[in-house]
């Protein structure tokens, strides 16, 4: 074989073996250990990862409400987020209306406290509603520190 074959064929060996190797290095880091590693994956919501240390037929009534929560609230929470983004990319317009961004930025708060007050009303209502031992679970579910810092230990002490 020709010394120029031959540096073509090695270069792209190296470089398909760069790529496959990227791949594998990639969907693992994605997905995590493919066992689960002996951890839980914990949704990002924190409401959800609490729900999901309750038995199937609580998850089930804790789910069923949330629809009409959406209905009422999502468009709320959506408008409070776009207001925010529009405040945050105006602050390069000319002339800057600092009492006008600041007005903005209080409604978009005050519409996102609406809604959070709302969450919260109903998770203490659907809480009441529970046995005590699935009432501390959820409480103490709720309590956790978000994040993946906190996933191991989380993981730990799962009953």
């Amino acid at each position: 074989m020709s010394r120029p074959i031959l540096l073509t064929v090695l270069f792209v060996s190296l470089a398909l073996n760069v790529f496959v190797a990227g791949a594998f290095v990639g969907a693992k880091l994605n997905r995590g250990p493919p066992d689960g590693g002996g951890q839980e994956l914990r949704p990002r919501n924190p409401v959800a990862a609490a729900v999901a240390v309750l038995p199937p037929d609580d998850q089930a009534a804790w789910r069923a409400q949330m629809p009409e929560f959406a209905q009422t609230y999502g468009p709320k929470v959506r408008q409070a987020r776009r207001l925010m983004r529009q405040t945050m990319l105006g602050f390069g317009d000319e002339p800057f209306d600092a009492d006008a961004a600041v007005a903005n930025l209080r409604k978009a708060r005050d519409l996102e406290a609406e809604s959070r007050t709302e969450m919260d009303r109903r998770i203490v209502t659907f809480a009441a509603g529970l046995p005590r031992p699935e009432r501390r679970r959820f409480g103490e579910a709720l309590a956790r520190p978000a994040g993946p810092k906190h996933g191991k230990a989380q993981a730990a002490a799962a009953p």
